[in-house]
Parts: C-alpha cells; sequence; structure tokens
C-alpha cells in the first residue's frame, strides 16, 4: 500500500488527541551514550539473542505460545542479584509492518509526541532489590504486572550469568511502551462525544484523561468528566486516582444520570510474597435532571461513600516454589443519603437508602500463570491464571432498617491441559442469616473453557464456551436477575427473574490481515438465556428462553494505547418491549482481557 507520510500521520493523529504540552526531555549526551553502548553489548551477548527471541520489533506475534511464566527463570533460584539493569525498546522502533518509507514517516511523527517511559519510573515498579535471592515466581509475578500497566505493552525479566561467578546474577528487566495519547469519539446528529488522553504523562506514569459532551437534548447542552491518575506512588505499589465527573460514569448506586468528585488510593496484592494490600475511597454523588423530566418524576437525591479495606498476607516465608497463602481481609463501606428522593414509591427502594456494612474475609489461593496468546489480544503477550481460589466472607449489615449478619463461600478453579485447553469453574453460595431461613440468598455455578489455539493457513482459530445457573431465594431487599450481562445488547428494564440459566459459545478467527498495524478478527456469537418468574398471582411459573445470535469484527493495533475497535450485528429471535429483533453497534475502546487477580476487597455476591 502506497500512502504518502503526511497521509499516515493525520490518520495517526485523527486516532489520538492533539497533545498541546508536548516537549520530550532528553537525557543528558553522556546517558545516552552510555545507555546506548549497554543495549549493544546486550545485543551481541546470547542474552541479547535471547532478548531478540522474547520481544520483536513487531507489535504482535505469530507463534503460538503456551508456557509456565517461571520456568525460564528457575534455573537461577538461589543465586544473588548483583546488578539490575533497565532496558527499553522503545515506541519507535515498533509501530507498524509496512515499507520502509511508511514506516519512517509514521515513525518520526509518532515519537515526536511520544515520551519514553522513565528509567526510575519502571524501577518504581519492581519488588526485587539488588542483594536478595532470585526467586523465579516473584520474577515472573513483576513481569506480569508491568505488562498489566497501561502504558507498557510487553515486557520481560531476564536473568544473565555473570561471567567467572557461580553465585551471582545480572537482572535485565526489558519494558517496551505502547503510544500513551489516545481517543475516544462518538460522533451522532444530536450527541457528540469526544475524550482525549495521555496515559504515561511525559513517561512518568501518569494518566490523565477528559472527556467532553455536546447533546441537544440535554440540559445544560455540554458536560465533561476529567481524571488524574498515578501508578505506584512515590515507588509504594500504591496508585493514586481523582476526579470529577458530568457524565454519569464514575462509582454509581443510583439509576439517575449522576455528577461525582471522587477519590482513591489503592495498592492491589501484586503477588503472593508481598504482605499488604489495600484501598480508601471516597466520593460524593447526587442526581442532576439534564432531561428536564417532570418533578414528579425525576429522582432527586445526594449521597457520599466512603469505602475502606486492607488486608495481610499470611505465609510470605514459605518455601520458594510454595505459592499457598491465606489473606486476611477487613472492609468498611457507607453509603450516606444528604437528600433522598421524596416520591412514595422509591422509600421501600434500597438503591436510595441508607447502606452500611463491615465485612471480613478469609481466601486461601494458590494460583500461579501461563504465557500465552490470541485470547482476547491480537499476539500480545497475556497472562492465563491456574491454581485454586476459596474465599469465605461473613459480616453484618444494615439497610432498609435491617440489621442482619452476612456468610457466603466462593470457589474458583482454573486449570490448563497440556494439549492447550484451559477452563475455569466456579461455585458460590451466600446470604443473610436470619433465625431459620437465609434472606437474600444467592445460588450460582459457572463454568468456561476456551479451546487450544486451532490454526488454518495464517488464520488462527480460538474457541469459547461458557455456561451458568443462578437462583435467588427470599428476596428483601435484592433486585432481581436479569440477562443484560449474559446476553449482550439485550437489555429490557422490564424483565427480572428468580432463577436463571444461560450459555455462550463465540468463535474468533484471528486472520493476518494487517492495514497500518491494525489486526482484525472476526467472530460469530450464540448467547441464550432462561429466565423463570412468577407471575402476577404467584401461582405458576413462567419460563422463556431468550436466544440470541451476533458476528462482528474486532481490530486492535497493540502499539496503540486505545482499546479494541468492535462492530457487531445482532438477532434476537425472541424480544420483549424495548428490544428490537435486529440491532447495530459499534463499540470504541473495547477493554477486555483475562483477569487472574490474587485477590479482593471483602465484598457482597454479585451475581448480574
Amino acid at each position: 500500500m502506497n500512502m504518502k507520510g503526511w497521509q499516515i500521520g493525520l490518520l495517526l493523529l485523527l486516532l489520538s488527541p492533539i497533545n498541546l504540552i508536548a516537549q520530550k526531555k532528553k537525557d543528558s549526551l553522556h546517558q545516552q551514550r552510555d545507555t546506548t553502548n549497554l543495549f549493544q553489548n546486550l545485543i551481541r551477548s546470547q542474552l541479547g539473542k535471547q532478548l531478540e527471541r522474547s520481544i520483536t520489533r513487531r507489535s504482535f506475534s505469530d507463534t503460538v505460545k503456551q508456557e509456565k511464566s517461571e520456568d525460564k527463570l528457575k534455573p537461577y533460584q538461589g543465586k544473588i542479584i548483583r546488578n539490575i539493569h533497565v532496558e527499553h525498546i522503545g515506541f519507535n522502533k515498533s509501530i507498524y509492518n509496512t515499507d520502509k518509507k511508511v514506516k519512517s514517516s509514521v515513525t518520526h511523527f509518532a515519537n515526536s509526541l511520544h515520551t519514553d517511559t522513565r528509567t526510575k519510573i519502571i524501577k518504581q515498579h519492581l519488588f526485587f532489590f539488588k542483594g536478595q535471592k532470585v526467586n523465579p515466581y516473584k520474577l515472573a509475578d513483576n513481569e506480569r504486572y508491568l505488562r498489566d500497566l497501561d502504558f507498557i505493552l510487553d515486557s520481560r525479566i531476564i536473568v544473565e550469568p555473570i561471567e567467572g561467578s557461580e553465585d551471582s546474577v545480572d537482572i535485565h528487566v526489558v519494558t517496551r511502551d505502547v503510544f500513551s495519547l489516545g481517543a475516544r469519539i462518538n460522533p451522532d446528529p444530536t450527541r457528540f462525544k469526544l475524550g482525549v488522553y495521555d496515559a504515561n504523562l511525559m513517561g512518568n506514569a501518569q494518566r490523565v484523561d477528559v472527556t467532553f459532551l455536546f447533546q441537544n437534548s440535554r440540559d445544560p447542552k455540554t458536560g465533561f468528566n476529567a481524571y488524574y491518575r498515578k501508578s505506584s506512588l512515590f515507588g509504594s505499589l500504591a496508585n493514586l486516582t481523582v476526579g470529577f465527573t458530568q457524565l454519569n460514569n464514575a462509582s454509581s448506586y443510583g439509576n439517575e444520570y449522576e455528577y461525582a468528585y471522587f477519590g482513591r488510593l489503592e495498592r492491589p496484592l501484586v503477588s503472593p510474597y508481598s504482605r499488604w494490600a489495600g484501598a480508601v475511597e471516597v466520593s460524593r454523588n447526587w442526581s442532576r435532571n439534564i432531561s428536564s423530566r417532570p418533578d414528579s418524576i425525576f429522582l432527586n437525591y445526594r449521597y457520599n461513600i466512603q469505602d475502606y479495606w486492607g488486608g495481610y498476607n499470611i505465609g510470605v516465608k514459605h518455601a520458594v516454589n510454595n505459592r499457598a497463602r491465606q489473606f486476611i481481609g477487613i472492609r468498611y463501606f457507607q453509603q450516606q443519603f444528604i437528600n433522598r428522593p421524596l416520591q412514595d414509591f422509591e422509600q421501600l427502594d434500597p438503591l436510595y437508602n441508607n447502606k452500611r456494612m463491615v465485612l471480613a474475609a478469609f481466601t486461601f489461593y494458590n494460583q500461579n500463570f501461563y504465557k500465552t496468546n490470541y485470547v482476547y489480544g491480537f499476539g500480545r503477550t497475556e497472562d492465563v491464571p491456574y491454581g485454586t481460589n476459596f474465599t469465605i466472607t461473613t459480616g453484618w449489615s444494615r439497610e432498609l432498617n435491617l440489621e442482619r449478619p452476612y456468610l457466603s463461600a466462593d470457589f474458583v478453579k482454573s486449570f490448563v491441559e497440556p494439549k492447550g485447553n484451559f477452563y475455569s469453574v466456579r461455585a458460590a453460595a451466600g446470604g443473610y442469616p436470619k433465625g431459620d431461613v437465609i434472606q437474600d440468598a444467592i445460588l450460582l455455578a459457572s463454568a468456561r473453557m476456551y479451546s487450544k489455539l486451532l490454526q488454518f493457513r495464517r488464520v488462527k482459530i480460538r474457541q469459547l464456551v461458557e455456561g451458568g445457573y443462578t437462583e435467588l431465594f427470599n428476596q428483601r431487599t435484592n433486585l432481581g436477575l436479569t440477562l443484560n450481562n449474559q446476553i449482550q445488547g439485550f437489555s429490557p428494564d422490564s424483565l427480572y427473574g428468580y432463577r436463571r440459566f444461560y450459555a455462550h459459545s463465540e468463535t474468533t478467527f484471528f486472520t493476518g490481515w494487517n492495514f497500518l498495524g491494525f489486526r482484525f478478527a472476526p467472530f460469530t456469537s450464540f448467547e441464550g438465556g432462561i429466565m423463570q418468574q412468577k407471575d402476577k398471582n404467584l401461582s405458576s411459573l413462567r419460563n422463556k428462553f431468550y436466544p440470541s445470535f451476533s458476528l462482528g469484527i474486532r481490530t486492535r493495533n497493540e502499539n496503540l494505547i486505545f482499546g479494541t475497535l468492535e462492530l457487531r450485528a445482532y438477532y434476537f429471535p425472541v424480544t420483549v418491549p424495548g428490544v428490537s429483533t435486529f440491532g447495530f453497534k459499534f463499540t470504541s475502546n473495547l477493554r477486555i482481557k483475562y483477569s487472574g487477580s490474587f485477590v479482593k476487597a471483602p465484598s457482597l455476591m454479585s451475581y448480574n
């Protein structure tokens, strides 16, 4: 494809915001020469050959891989870390797989806007140090943690033996950035939405994100939201987020359109060898009548949120290869209404009443990871968890003047077959013991299977099959079951039930098509759900099957910060009021990935 450099630049500019403060602060000439010499020596060495195989100059790998994260690091277990070197394979070295002239033009343009992640910032995201013994599992955890940062495309931690020393090694931490500027745009005759952001401002692991909205039908016609996020604040591995929104996209517990101020400080459990995890979140939310609805219908309310949790990891001193841990966490949550809706029919709705709860959770987990690709991504390294996670949660809550104890158990088992399939099963139950019954009881079970990656010529095929069952008992404050998250595009306001079965099958075809670094993956999908409801006189039950067929295409350039783009067409043979038989949807900035966190904040069971 023959395109001029300015045309490629214009296309990239349309897909990313104009950097109003674009500048690139370079290190001193002496530092550049040191880094260049170190990098050249690295490339010439045996380590360099390993590095070249690990991270290529393409944003994807056509080589199918599936390996345990720690396998290549195990031979160095117990050796002393003498030095830690941080190396960059910069964005300007890996953009688009096109001809040399186009690649050079795009590289020059993009590199003028992009600042590589600074070495000191990468070091702030490490949790191993000089003088320590090599723990291959901990190094693998750190590699995965770096790869999960939204401004890093890929990472490798490589151990290099030191010539003449049998007990010491050097560690090379190699990272490769994505182009950190991005944009969201949703043009519409009556609604125009534009978001611009930099996920790695000046290479300092700071995200600045601003979104503007113009809509004729709202009052006021314009709105915006903005937030700031700092990753690993002062090297603590804690992430700080503060923001303000007029676009109803913060943590929201009501059904009206909401404005909010919010702040969150969170330190995740980055590894089983870490001791502490927790978070603090506060927000002030209020409803806003942007649609100018009558006062008799609009729900006018205002509330504050306080949410605190912390936990301690037991077993960090176990043998290196023993990953079994116990984690104890405690959480306090309060939703305090300053103003409640005046409508009588909302007085008993749990959404608009004060809520307070204290929860404690005990988690047993033993989890490792496989490195693979072509699950959700388009060739980039993805980390699939396997192992066991079992959590018992207990506590107390006050809601709608009901003070009740709470108890739940949640079991998840994931495993990978040698031939390449990987599975996850879950069983959970919970509720509020009250006398001889359990109020608002929930029972659920689910299973998911991803097939091994099949290949037909240049097309790679991955099959997903999943299904589940959920049932509610003795409802007091819990809302009914929906199919909104089980059947995509199917979101009626009036369909609720107390028993649900669902199934989902999706086939994704990862093609070799490539346009300016964008890879393409068509897919076909079937989803279906059975919802069991009680009729109005409660004398009989109604079961109905709601099937859905869809097909579409996804595309993504792994070098760019924004997520996957998806165009999907739906067909619903059975519908309800508010849902059409056919539908089309374009989703930008879609972020889907395999989640594998070790522990979470103590919480009530989620079922919708």
